[in-house]
């Protein structure tokens, strides 16, 4: 069922907050459970940032529990480098293009299931395997 992007009083704050943060980006409609998934990744992502933040402050010689900015600022920082911006569209057009224009082989008409050619199957073995040494000695 898809939950329309309004708020109501009876609303927590922060769910409010997660319906307007859908609705600006265009979002209008979605499943309920959406606003739980992106609360709990909120409420881990804020912890896990205050907790390397306070770890850093520590660190740095500021009074244990305490956190500054300085220390909130490394943990995100630190914490970016997992959130990897996608290619720009034109890039990726232009990838899809290059794959795009390269022609499919025929498919040969027979009996059975339709496979790729010989050397282009995947679970092909590609490995040997000798126990007794009978392959190495006829070379």
């Amino acid at each position: 069922m898809a939950a329309e992007g309004r708020s109501d009083a009876s609303q927590p704050q922060d769910v409010a907050t997660m319906h307007q943060l859908l609705r600006s980006m265009g979002v209008d409609e979605f499943e309920p459970r959406v606003v739980n998934q992106l609360m709990d990744f909120m409420y881990k992502y804020a912890s896990d940032v205050l907790l390397d933040a306070e770890v850093f402050s520590e660190h740095a010689g500021r009074a244990p529990g305490s956190v500054d900015l300085n220390g909130v600022t490394l943990a995100i920082q630190s914490r970016t480098s997992g959130f990897v911006q996608p290619p720009p569209q034109e890039r990726v057009a232009e990838l899809a293009k290059l794959y795009n224009d390269v022609p499919l082989p025929d498919i040969v008409s027979k009996p059975g299931l339709p496979l790729p050619p010989e050397g282009k199957l995947l679970a092909q073995p590609n490995w040997q395997y000798d126990p007794t040494g009978q392959y190495q000695q006829q070379r």
